[in-house]
């Protein structure tokens, strides 16, 4: 008789088609008895005719296989599907990773989550907590900036309210440098400050930011139109590319706004008055001003709005006018560089004169404290910390 010939192909085959073995005994148990009959029969010398060794091997296969194949089948299926499951963890993981990088990277490029922003306040709001503001100015670590910071207070003189701000706040908790009025001793007469420094306490970098600063600080709203300088209680004070100087008008020229990070986590937005330029250099129309916010500027300063943005512009009268944003913005109630976009325009259409501003084509309904379907108006100070 010719010896069964079997392979993987076949022995597969026929295991298919074998109804499942259940058997209560282990199947280390099965194997050893197996094992322990083979044995047997060869310690009673009765030879097995050796054309039939191939078929018992055969069998024994079969059998074993038959006892562990449900099992092994099932651990297969286990191990495939586990191996599945890891292959779509790790493919999820990749895309999650992945997403994030992206997400991560339009975060930098536009959104910064992490920056702490100082936005102006409505007068409605500041009114509604029973509370007064003052602003102060400050300088970047570089000195060629001054950036103007706002703070809730009590009701107080204006001067009382600078003087407590200039003893109190740390500028460097926000990336800045202290104010040159640190130095000074500062009273008021009516609509005139008086600044009175030491001897030699305005340094050459502090100089030609120093007209800026006391404006920003003292013109707000007109609460000042003057300042007049001392020199240890003397009339004048000598800076040393100016001169003696006895006095300056103060004012805050209509301007437009751009974005200053400072080294610390802390944004804020400037006007570009805040460069020291002479006030008669700055835009004479707010339509120019806003022209002027997509490109980028020296010292710092970032546009808010993108390259080659046109706004369109209807002045309603000389208190109103509507700003209309092109398709191609999209905005975002959520990004923080779209609300300090409309910041930046409120606050440049205020330095115009402007009381209020309607948005059209924002496709929006609000975007931080503002309803953009209405007009804004009120918008006080700038770069509130708190």
């Amino acid at each position: 008789m010719e010896p069964i010939k079997w392979d993987e192909e076949k022995i597969e085959q026929h295991l298919k088609h074998l109804p499942p073995i259940r058997d209560r005994r282990s199947k280390q148990e099965l194997f050893l008895k197996v094992q322990a009959n083979i044995n047997y029969k060869d310690n009673k010398g009765k030879r097995l005719p050796s054309w039939s060794l191939p078929a018992l091997a055969t069998a024994c296969a079969l059998v074993i296989f038959g006892v562990f194949a449900p099992d092994l089948i099932k651990n297969g299926v286990q191990m495939e599907n586990s191996k599945v499951a890891e292959n779509d963890k790790m493919e999820g993981k990749s895309l999650d990773d992945s997403a994030d990088k992206d997400q991560n990277s339009v975060g930098i490029m536009k959104t910064e989550p992490s920056v702490a922003y100082h936005a102006p306040y409505l007068d409605k709001n500041i009114k509604a907590m029973n509370k007064d503001w003052v602003t102060v100015g400050y300088l970047d670590e570089q000195a060629q900036l001054v950036i103007p910071v706002s703070f809730l207070t009590d009701a107080d003189y204006y001067v009382n309210k600078v003087n407590k701000e200039l003893n109190t706040f740390n500028p460097s908790d926000v990336g800045l440098t202290n104010s040159p009025l640190e130095k000074a001793k500062i009273t008021e007469e009516e609509e005139t400050v008086i600044v009175d420094f030491p001897k030699d306490t305005i340094n050459e970098a502090e100089e030609p930011l120093l007209q800026a600063l006391i404006s920003m600080t003292f013109a707000n709203e007109g609460q000042k139109a003057k300042v007049e300088f001392r020199m240890n209680g003397e009339n004048g004070y000598e800076f040393p590319r100016y001169g003696t100087v006895s006095e300056w008008d103060l004012q805050v020229p209509g301007a437009p706004h751009f974005r200053y990070d400072a080294p610390s986590t802390d944004s804020f937005i400037v006007s570009l008055f805040s460069t020291g330029v002479d006030a008669n250099s700055m835009p004479k129309e707010f339509t120019d001003a806003l022209e002027m916010m997509d490109d980028e500027q020296k010292r710092g300063l970032k546009p808010l709005l993108p390259k080659d943005t046109v706004l369109g512009v209807k002045i309603i009268n000389k208190d109103d006018v509507e700003v209309t944003f092109p398709d191609s913005i999209k905005l975002s109630a959520d990004d923080t560089e779209d609300l300090m976009m409309i910041d930046a325009i409120l606050l440049t259409a205020e330095s115009y004169g402007f009381e209020s501003v309607k948005f059209n084509n924002t496709k929006l309904d609000s975007i931080g404290p503002y309803q953009l379907d209405e007009e804004i108006e009120g918008v006080t100070g700038a770069n509130f910390y708190q």
